[in-house]
């Protein structure tokens, strides 16, 4: 199957990056979404095209330019049987014809399509609850679906064997920025530094107050590449993270403290699916930031593979891609028969 993928990292400010690095983080989750489903189909045998603007503002596609059945091009190029929307804009998915099959990918419940787009997209694939909820309310509901993202299980994989538990690892890893910086300080401010190794990896304002207040005390930096993240996860005990990143470090078969906009403790079977609806953000979620020590100590306590079939269940990037070849071919198309 041919399918191009289509995103524009010319004016976007999701891409354009809100400092100094453009978006190269890992952290920019779009991007890692990016690799990892590209990754999928193509190892599956279908043949990729990604047609891009402003190419030079993600990092991670040079890794793409050299997996088999991908090309990476701005041409737009002849024949495809699934045109994948990204965020471009109406002119970049314009010059395609209108017949192909049109599936718009909503990374965020508060997008809002043209109306253009909301005529030409043949479906508008969900990542969260949240975003099919929202999304129904501004295009025809019947075009709105929930499609999970997934990671790529072969990439992340399971940490067998942990570090010594005299001095544990913990690693704290998001964007520290929109609101979420407050909540991801006071959790540093009440872990027990001298017992735990502690890093902190991300971009924003609220690295320079964690530099401020803790400088001396933890290990900090505002940037790791995408795909070295695998290797950072394997030198890691228990994570802080939100979204992506508590996805990444499940299928590591690391134990997940989900904080963002707010504090849920440790991610578990239970709670899973409500963290779930918004896509892992601790929205809503009010757990005291001061038990964050003993949420720890109960993370430390849990075995790997917990982790890993949680995030086989819920999180496959095969398991996404499977469910999107399947809504494609339950589509007419013109011309199949």
């Amino acid at each position: 199957m041919h399918i191009t993928y289509l995103l524009d990292g010319s004016g976007n400010p999701l891409y354009g990056g809100r400092y100094d690095l453009h978006g190269g983080f890992h952290t920019y989750g779009q991007q890692t979404y990016i690799l990892d489903l590209i990754t999928g189909l193509a190892r599956r045998g279908h043949s990729v095209r990604l047609v891009a603007r402003g190419i030079e503002r993600f990092p991670v596609l040079e890794a793409l330019r050299h997996i088999t059945n991908v090309a990476v091009s701005t041409d737009v190029g002849r024949g495809t049987d699934l045109l994948l929307v990204d965020e471009a804009p109406d002119q970049m998915v314009s010059a395609f014809d209108p017949a192909i099959t049109t599936f718009n990918i909503i990374h965020h419940a508060q997008a809002i399509a043209s109306s253009y787009m909301t005529e030409r997209s043949t479906l508008f694939l969900c990542m969260t609850e949240n975003a099919l909820r929202t999304q129904r309310k501004r295009v025809p509901f019947g075009k709105c679906v929930l499609l999970p993202q997934g990671v790529d299980l072969q990439r992340f994989r399971p940490v067998h064997e942990r570090g010594a538990t005299d001095r544990p690892r913990l690693l704290m890893y998001c964007r520290l920025d929109s609101g979420r910086e407050e909540i991801l300080t006071t959790l540093v401010d009440n872990l027990d530094r001298q017992a735990l190794a502690v890093r902190v990896v991300g971009d924003g304002p609220g690295f320079w107050e964690m530099e401020r207040r803790f400088g001396d005390e933890i290990l900090l930096m505002n940037h790791v590449p995408n795909r070295s993240m695998p290797h950072l996860l394997r030198d890691t005990d228990v994570v802080i993270s939100l979204g992506r990143g508590a996805m990444e470090a499940m299928a590591s078969g690391l134990p997940v403290l989900c904080a963002g906009y707010g504090y849920a403790g440790l991610i578990t079977a239970d709670n899973l699916q409500t963290l779930l609806e918004r896509n892992l953000t601790a929205y809503g979620h009010h757990r005291d930031p001061r038990l964050v020590m003993e949420d720890v100590r109960e993370a430390i306590a849990t075995p790997p593979a917990v982790m890993r079939v949680l995030a086989e269940e819920h999180f496959s990037v095969d398991a996404s891609i499977d469910r999107m070849i399947s809504l494609l071919l339950s589509e007419p198309v013109p011309g199949r028969g």
